[in-house]
Parts: C-alpha cells; structure tokens; sequence
C-alpha cells in the first residue's frame, strides 16, 4: 500500500515542520517527562535536542522500518509470521503476495510510530506550557493496545496468504487434466 507509506512519510514532514516551527515559541525549560496522570516533570532547558528527540527518534525508526521492507524480499526467513516455515518451502516467486502483506504491516507500524511520537510531542508542548495532558496520556496506553487488535485481525490473515501461495504453488506443479 503506496498510499500507508505516504502517509507514514508525510507525517514524518510534518512532525519536523511542526517540531520547527514551534521551538521558538517554547519557554525557557521544557518537560522531558509526562507521568500516568499527564503532569509534566524533569524540566530541562530548552535545546533542539530536548525538544527535537521525538522527531528523531521517529525518523531514525522510519528509516529502519524502510531498510527491513527492502530486505524482507530477498530475506523473509529473518522475519517471524505465521505460516513462515510453509513458505520458505515455496520458490521464491509464490512468496510475493505473502512479502507484500508483511510489507504493507510494516508500513502501518511507521504509520503508528509517526501518531504515537506525534502524541508524545503534542504532550511536551502542553507540559512546557503548564498543561496536563490526562487525556493523551490514556491515548497512549489505549492506543497501541487498540492498534495491537488491528495486528492481530491482520496477523490471521497471514496464513491464508500463505496457504493460498500453497495452493497456486501447487495446482502449478500438479495441473488438473480432465
């Protein structure tokens, strides 16, 4: 799904736009820290490092995420999925469907990595501001746990992908005669 790396990537754009332009209007400490309740803690002062760390740490992910996508073809044996030891018996050319869906589960994790570090710099900004953020704080508890139910539905249709690279696999080798 060209459009879920798209996303994953525009959103990157703007997190580090938005991490740019609202440095300026930062005090002088910001919080590097926001406990369960949502109150910010451990002020520190105010550094493109302090403020810029939720940006980078999701870019450096994104770029991991894109490196595992492009190896995932020549390499799926590294990679744990349900019905793997099904497919690795396969040639390598009734593996695509299988690679692309976990190619594409690859892209919806950038694309949760992005909203959840977005989240934690929103949470930043309101602690620098004197703001509690309670309700963002239980979006990200409740957050991944949703996004882990998505992973799973997504998860079980991995080895129908797989059985049906079986079955072409094999109606191939074995064709039918009348």
């Amino acid at each position: 799904m060209r459009f879920l790396r798209l996303v994953g990537w525009v959103g990157v754009a703007l997190l580090l736009a938005g991490t740019v332009v609202c440095y300026p209007q930062l005090p002088a400490t910001i919080p590097q820290h926001i406990d369960a309740g949502g109150k910010p803690g451990n002020f520190v002062a105010r550094s493109p490092l302090a403020w810029g760390w939720p940006v980078l740490l999701t870019l450096l992910l994104m770029i991991l995420n894109e490196g595992l996508r492009a190896w995932l073809p020549k390499k799926p044996e590294l990679f744990n999925f349900p019905g793997k030891e099904q497919l690795l018996r396969l040639p390598a050319e009734y593996r695509g469907e299988v690679v692309l869906r976990m190619q594409h589960f690859l892209d919806l994790m950038s694309v949760q990595l992005v909203v959840t570090f977005a989240l934690v710099q929103w949470m930043q900004w309101r602690g620098a501001h004197g703001a509690t953020s309670e309700a963002l704080t239980v979006t990200l508890i409740v957050g991944p746990s949703l996004f882990m139910v998505v992973v799973g539905l997504f998860l079980s249709g991995m080895q129908e992908a797989v059985d049906r690279a079986q079955r072409r696999y094999e109606s191939r080798r074995h064709p039918q005669h009348p």
